[in-house]
C-alpha cells in the first residue's frame, strides 16, 4: 500500500482508490491553491496547499472510520468524501469564493457536476461510488457525512492544527486524537461523549484565537477585497467567464489578472509587490447603527463611499463580513445517556461566543493616497462618531 509523509501525521497510507483519485487532474490543481489565500502576505510560511490539507482531512477521516468500525463499503465512501471535500474550490480559496458564488451560486462544496463528469467520475464509476452518495456526504447530510462537514469534523481539525503549523502563530493547539477516540454514532447523529468535551472546548479555543489571528488579519481582509473587486472588474467587463476563473488555480487566476491589462492587472501587481490599499475605516458592531446590517451591498456602499469622496469607486472597497457564528456550539455531547449540546454543558462556550462576536470587524479600505478623503467620506456615509481605527490587543502589543 503506498503511502505519502506529512508533517502533520507522518505517513498517510493510501488505498488504491486514494491515489487513483489522487492522480486526476482535479485533485491535481489543488496543489496550485494555496490553503489560506492571500495569508502569506503576514505570515510567509503559509505557502501550504489545499492538496496537503486534503491528505490530511483522508487521515482524520481513516481514523475515525477504524474507530467507528466502519464496513468497507462506508470506509471507501467517507474516505472519498474527505478526499474529495475541496476540489471545488477555486483560486485563492476562500478569498474568491464570495464573489464566484454571486455570478454561478454555487459554493465550493457543490461538486455534483465534477463528481459525474470528468476524471474523478471515472475514478468512482471505476470503483463502484456513486457520485450523489458522495456529495450527500459532502454536504454533511448523513450521519456518517458529518465526519466531513459538521459542527466538529475533520475538516476542522485537520485545517487548525495545519494552518497553525504553517503560520507558526501558536493557537491550533488542539486534541483531536481525543475528540477522534470519543467519537461515535447514536441514533443517526455522530455524537462525543462525556470524556470529550475538553478537546472540543480546545477546538473552540483555537478558533477563537486563529479567526482574528489568522484567517480575519486585518492584511488578509484588504488583499481579499483587492482580488474580489479585480474578478468583479474582470467578469463585468468581459474579459473572464466566472465559470472559468472557478476553475483556475492561483496560477491561472494571476495570468489571467495580468493579461486583461488595466484595473485588475494592477490590483494584481499590487499585490505581488505587497503595495496593499489601508484602512480606512476599521471598526466593530458597536461603532455602527443598529440597522447597519439592512444596509445595501458593500459594492453600493462603496460607490455612496466614493461618490461622497469624489474620488473613482475601484479604489474604495468595502469589507462587511458575515456575523461570526460560533457552530460548535451545536455539537452533540453524550452525557450520563442523554444527547445534549456543547452549549448546554459547557460554560466555556457562551464566553468564546461573545469574544467571537467583539472580533468581528468592517473595513473599508482604500489607496494610502485617498485614505484622509476616504475615512472622512466613510464617516458621514455610515454615520461613525467614534475612532475610525480600533486595535485589537495583539495590535496593540506589537506597536508597544
Amino acid at each position: 500500500m503506498p503511502s505519502i509523509s506529512d508533517p502533520l501525521h507522518g505517513y498517510i497510507k493510501l488505498g488504491e482508490l486514494a491515489e487513483n483519485l489522487i492522480d486526476t487532474p482535479q485533485m491535481q490543481r489543488l496543489r496550485w491553491i494555496k490553503q489560506l489565500g492571500l495569508a502569506n502576505l503576514v505570515y510567509p510560511g503559509a505557502n501550504h496547499t489545499r492538496f496537503e490539507h486534503s491528505l490530511g482531512a483522508f487521515y482524520l477521516a481513516s481514523s475515525l472510520a477504524d474507530r467507528l468500525k466502519l464496513n468497507e463499503p462506508e470506509r471507501a465512501e467517507i474516505q472519498t468524501a474527505a478526499l474529495l471535500h475541496d476540489v471545488g474550490h477555486g483560486p485563492f480559496s476562500h478569498a474568491t469564493e464570495s464573489i464566484l458564488f454571486t455570478y454561478l451560486r454555487l459554493n465550493h462544496e457543490n461538486v455534483i457536476d465534477l463528481l459525474r463528469n470528468s476524471e474523478v467520475g471515472d475514478v468512482l464509476n471505476d470503483h463502484g461510488l456513486d457520485p450523489r452518495r458522495i456529495q450527500r456526504l459532502i454536504f454533511g447530510e448523513t450521519a456518517l457525512g458529518q465526519i466531513v462537514n459538521s459542527e466538529i469534523d475533520v475538516d476542522r481539525m485537520d485545517y487548525l492544527i495545519r494552518d497553525a503549523h504553517y503560520t507558526g502563530v501558536a493557537y491550533g493547539v488542539i486534541d483531536y486524537k481525543r475528540l477522534i477516540e470519543t467519537m461515535k454514532v447514536c441514533n443517526g447523529q455522530l455524537v462525543i461523549e462525556e470524556g470529550g468535551i475538553h478537546a472540543a472546548e480546545s477546538m473552540l479555543i483555537s478558533r477563537l484565537l486563529m479567526y482574528p489571528t489568522v484567517y480575519f488579519h486585518h492584511v488578509s481582509r484588504i488583499s481579499q477585497s483587492m482580488v474580489k473587486s479585480g474578478i468583479r472588474n474582470l467578469v463585468e467587463s468581459g474579459e473572464a467567464n466566472p465559470r472559468d476563473l472557478k476553475l483556475m488555480d492561483d496560477l491561472g487566476l494571476v495570468n489571467a489578472m495580468y493579461l486583461a491589462g488595466g484595473y485588475p492587472a494592477e490590483i494584481i501587481e499590487r499585490i505581488k509587490l505587497r503595495r496593499l490599499f489601508k484602512r480606512a475605516i476599521y471598526v466593530g458592531q458597536e461603532s455602527l447603527d443598529s440597522d447597519f446590517p439592512a444596509r445595501e451591498r458593500s459594492d453600493r456602499i462603496a460607490e455612496e463611499i466614493a461618490e461622497e469622496a469624489n474620488i473613482d469607486p475601484l479604489y474604495v472597497l468595502v469589507d462587511n463580513p458575515r456575523s461570526p457564528h460560533i457552530a460548535e456550539g451545536n455539537v452533540a455531547i453524550k452525557i450520563n445517556g442523554e444527547i445534549k449540546t456543547l452549549r448546554e454543558v459547557s460554560p466555556l462556550v457562551a464566553i468564546m461566543e461573545n469574544a467571537h462576536l467583539a472580533a468581528w470587524r468592517f473595513g473599508v479600505y482604500t489607496t494610502e493616497e485617498n485614505r484622509g478623503i476616504v475615512t472622512k467620506a466613510a464617516k458621514r456615509c455610515l454615520n461613525i462618531g467614534k475612532r475610525a481605527i480600533q486595535h485589537t490587543f495583539e495590535e496593540m502589543a506589537s506597536n508597544s
